[in-house]
């Protein structure tokens, strides 16, 4: 399921990409504004993802399990990403880094869910605990998206 997500993922903001380029393309304009657009959509909507998925999964089947479906559910927009970041002007160590955060988050945010498994010890219980941080921590990214995503590429 976690490959399933981030391939789906990874589709909607390619076909987004294209579309807008598309457009850019027809009316004369820079076509690596769509490009930087979808890298930042990228970033964000997987690391939106990556706190609900890799937290709800830790508190039912522990941190390894957690971990491993953060990780399998980023894979699949790697191919994307290099055709994204290929047409865009952001350098590659900003990306490279901004996916290596990504990467390395899966364990704590798998932590999390772990210790809240712990704390809970009802696995009903702590996927609803879960489910709530997970959407405290997706909201927190989205809501502070304008601080942290334009600074990878500035």
């Amino acid at each position: 399921m976690a490959a399933l997500t981030g391939a789906a993922v990874a589709a909607a903001v390619a076909v987004w990409w294209l579309g807008s380029s598309r457009l850019a393309l027809e009316d004369g304009g820079d076509a690596s504004r769509p490009a930087a657009q979808a890298l930042l959509a990228l970033w964000l909507v997987r690391a939106m993802v990556l706190a609900l998925l890799s937290l709800r999964v830790a508190a039912v089947a522990g941190w390894r399990a957690g971990a491993r479906a953060g990780l399998v559910m980023l894979a699949p927009a790697w191919p994307v990403l290099v055709l994204v970041w290929s047409a865009s002007t952001a350098p590659l160590l900003p990306v490279l880094l901004v996916e290596l955060v990504l990467l390395v988050a899966a364990a704590p945010v798998s932590l999390v869910g772990l210790t809240l498994h712990k704390i809970f010890r009802q696995p009903p219980m702590a996927e609803a605990a879960a489910t709530l941080a997970g959407v405290a921590l997706a909201s927190g990214l989205w809501s502070t998206r304008g601080l942290w995503a334009t600074a990878w590429l500035a």
